[in-house]
């Protein structure tokens, strides 16, 4: 009987700190308190990217642009000349390909 209290107050004496408070407890909502923040700035990052991808899709200046491009296109094959013309790839390489780099 004496060696079952014995163990029992020992692992009673593992479990608290010199304040008192359960080691494992603190341990524990430490690791949940960390884990809450690194969710949360994941949320947040996603929320910004989806922000800046709705305002990127948005862009009306953007849409008329990539518009006026297409169409150039369309009408310069519809007049007969080949999509592998060396117009036709000069453009597209300038209007379509080069928007990124205006930006």
């Amino acid at each position: 009987m004496k060696q079952n209290s014995k163990s029992a107050r020992k692992i009673a004496r593992n479990r608290r700190n010199p304040n008192g408070r359960v080691r494992n407890h603190v341990t524990r909502n430490d690791q949940v308190t960390e884990l809450l923040k690194l969710c949360l700035q994941k949320v947040c990052e996603l929320q910004e990217d989806l922000q800046r991808c709705d305002d990127e899709e948005n862009d009306p200046e953007a849409a008329g642009y990539a518009a006026c491009a297409m169409e150039t296109l369309r009408f310069l094959v519809a007049e007969g000349l080949p999509p592998d013309h060396p117009t036709v790839k000069t453009l597209t390489e300038k209007l379509l390909m080069g928007q990124d780099k205006k930006d």
